[in-house]
């Protein structure tokens, strides 16, 4: 009997601060939680709005130009070799190294396709990466 009630203290408090973040959002108009009221301002579940996506592009281009050429290092490095760096389809063999390797990829590849989205083979890889992870039986 006890396994069965272990998370329903969590899952309930869980769904009081949802419930009272919802609520709050409709008292106040101007306080805006990100994803509350589908508030996605033209890109849905991005983290950056249409604004702060240009805003991000200039910076990658001038002030943080170093970082930006780290992401087209390692970007570069993916394209190089994709089959190294894709996750495998095999559910064995991808839930042995999915935080070492797939996990850590993944995050620099979105972010170079968010900054450059006119290079093609990147967002190719993009979606072979992300098709690959949706066939995991438990990702």
């Amino acid at each position: 009997m006890r396994t069965h009630t272990r998370g329903a203290p969590s899952v309930f408090f869980i769904h009081v601060i949802c419930f009272t973040l919802a609520s709050c959002t409709d008292e106040y108009p101007s306080a805006v939680i990100p994803f509350v009221n589908a508030n996605y301002d033209s890109y849905p579940m991005l983290f950056f709005s249409k604004g702060e996506v240009e805003d991000l592009r200039i910076k990658a281009a001038t002030t943080h130009q170093h970082i930006a050429a780290r992401l087209i290092e390692a970007v570069q490095t993916m394209l190089s070799s994709p089959l190294e760096y894709l996750p495998p389809w095999d559910p064995k063999e991808f839930s042995a190294r999915w935080n070492e390797i797939y996990g850590n990829n993944l995050g620099a590849l979105a972010m170079f396709c968010v900054l450059y989205p006119e290079n093609i083979e990147a967002l190719n890889m993009a979606k072979d990466y992300m098709e690959r992870m949706a066939a995991q039986p438990s990702w």
